[in-house]
């Protein structure tokens, strides 16, 4: 390959974050968010940045999408869009296109990340080590993204998983009576990110307040993050506490299922806004409530990705190492 630029992208159920890169450059730079409802297809959106930046041939496209991927071709949960690289390798005249998974970008970003990128919420750490190890990351945004990264023998392996589709358990009655509610709502199996996504914001509020019998009220997850940060609301208080301390209890099992010996990286737009909440919330009680392996779980750390954009640095760093 040469310097010609490298199209990567982060593309979620809300938006779609581009970037160019080079084949010799250690970073990415451009970077420029477009919301997906705005563009019909992602042609027309990545049209619209290369435009921006007066861009007129491409030596590669590598994108980070939200969603299963299948046969080089991807169909968004959390969106109308659908990418086939078929059709962008005829599109853009390059035979280098390349779709991961969101999560697997992220999880390619990990061992990129500094200090300065993390803010600790837990546990002892002092960096990856440059032996062997296994961590997990998981964020609630438009949905759920999970994914793990392994070292071994110098080579690093991101493990891909649709693990926010497995099945939510509850750890207590309260948690037991909104998974009832959401059966009641949904008529179906309630996977973990009925709970933990924007959408699922919404969906424990409305649970709490049936359980409290209360009205509800029809807030959106914005408005429900501000009154339970705000403390005006005790119903979106609470939806805001139990919201982290569920996310705690997953990323345990995370780290169970993974055998994470280096524990768990958050990631994902609602922990990043608020990190401070994420801190001072029962996060860590119930990513240590695991029974007889809770001690064990009291040392694992957990860390909040504070980089802007993790899923751009993991596609840049897939695409020189790959493409």
């Amino acid at each position: 390959m040469t310097d010609t630029p490298i199209l990567i992208a982060d593309i979620g159920g809300t938006n779609a974050r581009f970037a160019l890169t080079a084949d010799n450059q250690q970073t990415f730079h451009q970077a420029q968010t477009l919301e997906a409802a705005e563009f019909e297809h992602v042609s027309d959106a990545i049209d619209t940045y290369l435009r921006s930046h007066d861009i007129q041939q491409l030596g590669a496209i590598c994108l980070a999408v939200a969603g299963p991927i299948r046969d080089d071709k991807v169909s968004f949960p959390n969106s109308h869009w659908a990418i086939d690289c078929q059709d962008l390798r005829a599109r853009y005249n390059t035979e280098h296109v390349r779709l991961l998974n969101d999560w697997e970008a992220i999880s390619y970003s990990l061992s990129s990340l500094t200090k300065g990128d993390l803010i600790n919420i837990g546990g002892d750490w002092h960096g990856l080590p440059e032996s062997d190890y296994t961590v997990g990351a998981l964020g609630p945004g438009s949905g759920l993204g999970m994914s793990g990264l392994l070292r071994r023998n110098n080579a690093l392996i991101p493990l891909v998983t649709e693990g926010g589709h497995a099945g939510f358990s509850p750890e207590n009655q309260l948690q037991g009576e909104i998974l009832a509610y959401l059966h009641q709502k949904f008529d179906d199996r309630i996977s973990r990110e009925r709970l933990l996504s924007g959408p699922g914001l919404v969906n424990i509020h409305e649970a709490l307040c049936a359980i409290h019998g209360q009205e509800n009220p029809g807030l959106i997850a914005a408005d429900i993050a501000v009154a339970g940060i705000n403390k005006t609301d005790p119903i979106c208080e609470e939806t805001f506490d139990l919201f982290f301390e569920v996310l705690g209890q997953v990323a345990g099992d995370i780290a169970l299922a993974l055998g994470a010996d280096q524990g768990i990286f958050i990631g994902g737009g609602i922990c990043q806004r608020y990190p401070q909440q994420l801190q001072e919330s029962r996060f860590r009680a119930g990513f240590e409530n695991k029974g007889r392996h809770s001690s064990l779980m009291k040392n694992l750390p957990t860390w909040l990705i504070t980089h802007k954009n993790p899923g751009l640095l993991g596609a840049s760093v897939y695409a020189r190492t790959i493409l």
